[in-house]
């Protein structure tokens, strides 16, 4: 995993709080994935992201990822619902992104996994990108910003 840039997925704690990450997580379990979309205008020729996320041990049955998109240097970002073992393919405008994946198991609502990885989308091109989600930890965690506005964490770990 490249080096965390402190605030990035804060935003994502913001809207935990009103429910989107039940929503998130429900999206993913519910049938056959719908293809993310990228909901900003292009300035530049869009490429396509292929994006996996390989997890420390196997997944059992369908298992949701929250994946989070923001452009480089952003304060906000957008998340799709991706099923664990599949490849999300987005259109996105060229540039840098910093993308992030959380591996969660809705029934006991913990955080089975975490990662993120720079991403680099060419335009006109395909771009590959494994995001590798490791176990977390409390203080990791409260580091990233994943708690609520009481400050108790999103999730149990």
């Amino acid at each position: 995993m490249d080096s965390y840039p402190g605030g990035a997925l804060a935003w994502l704690a913001q809207g935990a709080a009103s429910n989107l990450l039940d929503r998130l997580v429900d999206r993913a379990l519910d049938g056959p994935p719908q293809p993310p979309a990228w909901p900003r205008p292009a300035r530049t020729p869009a490429g396509t992201a292929e994006i996996s996320v390989r997890q420390h041990r196997p997944a059992k049955g369908r298992t949701p990822v929250i994946l989070t998109l923001q452009v480089e240097g952003g304060q906000t970002g957008t998340a799709f619902s991706i099923v664990l073992g599949h490849t999300a393919r987005i259109a996105l405008p060229g540039g840098r992104y910093f993308g992030a994946a959380m591996v969660v198991d809705p029934r006991q609502r913990t955080l089975q996994g975490i990662g993120w990885s720079r991403l680099t989308v060419a335009p006109r091109r395909t771009s590959p990108v494994v995001i590798p989600a490791q176990r977390p930890s409390a203080p990791l965690i409260l580091q990233l910003g994943l708690r609520k506005a009481d400050g108790t964490p999103l999730f149990r770990l």
